[in-house]
């Protein structure tokens, strides 16, 4: 049986850790959103601290990492710098593994993060979380530097609509789960309501959906439609990506993740990438598999599958991507 041990070109290394930042598919979306660390058998607590005063590192955050256990560890453990709105991976990286220690601190650089929010995950790669996971508080970036949020700036739950405070028989506006429009209950119609910002789709009984499909189209708890963001469906088992106008993805990458023609997250199965080129290897928690065999396959960093070439452990692949034995 052959060493399946992943040798790291040092120059590959060494021009990734210059930036801090490694990037895969043109989109980047998170997918660690229901993560949390009630999930993973060692919760990190995460602590940001500024850069300010040090020119070198002004456009980073030193990021604080800490364990309750003492045990040698070298469990590879990653981060992802994630736009809090969005969901979308602005940068994605690896950081030094504990060792025997509880703490380490490592930089994550700000210079691909335009001004918004963001959060940073911390985790262990190779089970995505199930190790270790800690997740930091949100907080801004303003031209390429960490600003922490005050109280204050946090963004409040989403309402459900209000009803309407009009109480003629001409009203437009919401009356309890109904829309009317000059009087008149909307039904079997779409309508974008300015005041929360979000489409509705109410029914046949005048009723605003939630929590179900309308064509291909999902809308949440409260009847918003789910716009750049993953929602799970029960029914269908499966997670799905609605795009930023709303409608499923398929066919298509979010991040590190695949989605097939029927919209559902791609696991534990091979696809081919017309786009790219190339096969790719989707695990069990949907992320395309990197550095690694499976089977006679190997997969590349960038999660290709290796042809007609030498793997980084020295062994060879056909045409096919096949082990050459």
């Amino acid at each position: 049986m052959k060493n399946k041990k992943i040798l790291v070109s040092s120059l590959l290394a060494g021009s990734l850790l210059s930036v801090g930042l490694m990037t895969s598919k043109p989109m980047e979306v998170h997918a660690l959103t229901d993560m949390s660390v009630k999930d993973t058998q060692n919760p990190l607590k995460i602590t940001l601290i500024p850069t300010t005063g040090n020119p070198f590192y002004s456009a980073s955050v030193l990021v604080d990492i800490q364990r309750n256990s003492s045990t040698n560890d070298k469990t590879s453990l990653y981060y992802d710098l994630v736009n809090e709105d969005t969901g979308a991976i602005v940068a994605s990286y690896y950081f030094n593994s504990f060792g025997n220690k509880t703490r380490s601190q490592e930089h994550v650089w700000l210079l691909y993060a335009e001004d918004g929010r963001y959060h940073i995950d911390v985790y262990s790669q190779d089970d995505f979380g199930k190790r270790y996971f800690g997740r930091s508080e949100v907080f801004k970036v303003s031209n390429k530097e960490y600003v922490p949020i005050t109280n204050s700036e946090t963004p409040k739950a989403t309402e459900t609509p209000k009803q309407s405070t009009s109480s003629n028989s001409g009203q437009t506006g919401w009356s309890g789960s109904s829309y009317y429009k000059a009087g008149v209950k909307v039904v079997n119609q779409w309508i974008f309501d300015v005041q929360y910002n979000s489409y509705f789709y109410l029914n046949a009984s005048g009723n605003f959906v939630q929590n179900a499909w309308s064509g291909n189209y999902y809308l949440k708890s409260g009847g918003y439609m789910a716009k750049s963001e993953w929602i799970y469906d029960n029914n269908y088992k499966s997670y799905y990506y609605l795009t930023a106008e709303g409608s499923y993805a398929r066919n298509a990458w979010a991040g590190s993740y695949y989605l097939k023609s029927d919209g559902k997250m791609a696991k534990s199965e091979w696809i081919y990438d017309s786009s790219y080129s190339s096969y790719y290897y989707l695990t069990s928690e949907g992320s395309y598999a990197r550095n690694k065999w499976v089977g006679d396959y190997y997969l590349k960093s960038n999660g290709k599958m290796a042809v007609n070439e030498r793997t980084p452990d020295g062994y060879k692949v056909d045409a096919s991507g096949k082990w050459v034995r």
